[in-house]
């Protein structure tokens, strides 16, 4: 009951969207309109119709059971008579990568799959998708979600370890930055991804969770305080 816990911090340098070199056109919290090129952008990267209406769900990660990729696969095929594209990054377990394949094949022109490890496509994902899953089976801290943030993509997540001390889950709220959900199933990321939906035609409110995501401090300066501050208390005991 003593031990804590303090989250990973961010290269703010690196993971920039006013000054990212990867990027068609750079933005930030007070520019977002700008993000809109982003989108088009990667919509015809990844070969899909480039309609900034229709949200499109990024997922950047490893392939593996930990991440919850076969709850995101499932989850999607179960929303197929929804508006939404669907664009994956990443590479990993043999049968992961199948089930993605057959995921793009199931939804032409709804899904596209990068099956490779490409930093640059990662950025532009980030700094053009509406939403990225990240349905993690388990998470003790994560920078995904992080970065998502900082480029105004709205994290649909597992609510477990980092993922559920870094997102606030959508209200009315102030505080609010993403979408959580508590079972790690198809159904719960389904119910989760159904509400993002929904509230995606609400621009104002939309511009909302994007800006108070990237308004969030995930800088290790953050990061090295907490850990100033725990020394500074382990001493004096």
């Amino acid at each position: 009951d003593h031990i804590p816990g303090i989250l990973n911090g961010l290269d703010t340098v690196r993971w920039d969207p006013a000054h990212d070199p990867f990027l068609p056109a750079a933005y930030d919290a007070q520019t977002l309109g700008d993000r809109e090129a982003n989108k088009t952008a990667l919509q015809e990267e990844l070969n899909l119709p480039a309609d900034p209406a229709l949200p499109l769900i990024g997922m950047v990660t490893r392939l593996d059971y930990q991440k919850g990729v076969d709850l995101a696969l499932e989850a999607l095929s179960s929303l197929g008579e929804l508006p939404w594209q669907a664009g994956f990054l990443g590479s990993g377990d043999p049968t992961l990568e199948g089930l993605v394949r057959r995921l793009e094949s199931d939804f032409p022109g709804r899904v596209r799959a990068a099956l490779r490890y490409d930093s640059a496509l990662s950025h532009r994902i980030y700094a053009g998708a509406d939403l990225l899953l990240i349905p993690s089976r388990y998470e003790p801290s994560g920078l995904t979600q992080m970065i998502a943030m900082r480029y105004g993509c709205v994290p649909v997540a597992r609510a477990t370890g980092g993922l559920q001390d870094t997102i606030t889950d959508y209200s009315r709220s102030t505080d609010s930055t993403g979408f959580l959900f508590s079972q790690a199933s198809p159904a719960a990321l389904s119910k989760a991804i159904q509400r993002a939906l929904q509230l995606f035609p609400d621009r104002p409110a939309w511009r909302g969770l994007q800006q108070r995501g990237m308004a969030r401090d995930f800088s290790w300066e953050r990061s090295a305080r907490q850990y100033l501050d725990l020394y500074q208390k382990l001493a004096i005991e």
